[in-house]
């Protein structure tokens, strides 16, 4: 198997957060939506991660966990997503194998989805693969284009598109996996002849289609994962939709919860089954809750370790300690930095 590489888009400003803050550095559920991107690169392997970073870049690379995998590049004008491609490349210039173009600000974008687009990209022998959803009206979505054989050709962008061209479903999610080699290729002919004079990235589709490559494509199944963030509101609805999902995944492992929509789980939390959680909990860090624990309203726990049995009668605090096994915790004390934890 080819090595796989890696480009995170990470460099715009995102005026529609009306925020000075860098909108991938914003949390979504406790981690950074970039963070949460580099990490989906790094579970499926990518020996190199190249982060495209411009505005308050420095926000952007402290907002990452450090990994001897991660470089960072900048982009220092806007000028489309094919240039900000284009500025990785010194990082990856000795890089032969298959690159992943992934977005800083599409946080939900599941690992197994990508694993799946890497999976058609090197069985088809495609010099390029897109990810592609469906919808009646895809809105102002790139446009994907096909010829006769019902091959891909290209990409339209909504504002370059015709009336025709804008009643297709089909559209591009903008996350792909080139052949570096043939990125690398398609990138040097890219010209800025569109309306927004700027470098698309999706040129490099019907650049390499026009050259006899092989394009390729996976349809994805459900659209919640490249919900991109373009304002707080589509955070907000972003993240309640993501701790959703994680209560029901523990409500499915037997784990009962009292006014579920109150509760909140982050994602490194284990939770045995047989547990019961009481209405306005919050679970954060490396928190393990054993079997048979009872957890009171409104208990917070920070890297806790609760052992089996034990019963926190309500508005507990447990920072960093560990609770032992068949203990009670009276109605509103407070375990913090308590020997025992580890």
């Amino acid at each position: 198997m080819k090595p796989l590489a890696a480009i995170v888009l990470a460099a715009g400003k995102g005026t529609r957060m009306k925020s000075e803050r860098a909108k991938v550095t914003f949390p979504l559920a406790d981690k950074a939506m970039v963070q949460r991107v580099v990490d989906t690169a790094l579970e499926l392997d990518c020996t190199k991660i190249a982060v495209v970073v411009g505005w308050k870049k420095d926000t952007v690379i402290a907002a990452l966990n450090y990994n001897e995998r991660l470089s960072f590049v900048e982009q220092t004008e806007q000028l489309g997503t094919g240039h900000a491609v284009q500025m990785a490349m010194p990082a990856l210039k000795d890089f032969s194998g298959d690159i992943l173009i992934l977005c800083g600000d599409v946080p939900l974008l599941f690992s197994e989805t990508v694993r799946a687009l890497y999976a058609r990209h090197q069985s088809s022998g495609a010099a390029v693969t897109v990810l592609t959803a469906i919808l009646e009206d895809a809105g102002k979505y790139g446009r994907m284009l096909r010829d006769e054989k019902g091959q891909i050709k290209g990409i339209v962008e909504y504002k370059d598109a015709s009336e025709k061209q804008r009643k297709i479903q089909e559209w591009n999610t903008g996350i792909y996996c080139y052949q570096a080699d043939k990125l690398f290729q398609a990138l040097a002919r890219m010209t800025n002849d569109n309306e927004q004079k700027e470098y698309y990235l999706t040129d490099t589709l019907s650049i390499l289609y026009q050259e006899g490559e092989k394009v390729e494509n996976l349809i994805l199944e459900d659209l919640m994962e490249v919900s991109g963030v373009n304002s707080q509101e589509q955070l907000a609805e972003l993240e309640n939709i993501y701790v959703d999902k994680t209560r029901k995944k523990w409500l499915n492992s037997g784990v009962m919860m009292h006014n579920p929509a109150t509760i909140y789980i982050a994602d490194d939390v284990e939770i045995s089954a047989d547990v019961e959680i009481g209405q306005g909990c919050v679970l954060k860090g490396k928190t393990t809750i054993g079997s048979g624990v009872v957890l009171g309203p409104a208990c917070y726990l920070e890297n806790a370790v609760i052992s089996k049995n034990c019963t926190l009668l309500g508005h507990n605090l447990v920072v960093d300690s560990l609770i032992k096994d068949y203990q009670t915790l009276d109605y509103g004390s407070r375990k913090i930095k308590e020997q025992g934890h580890e």
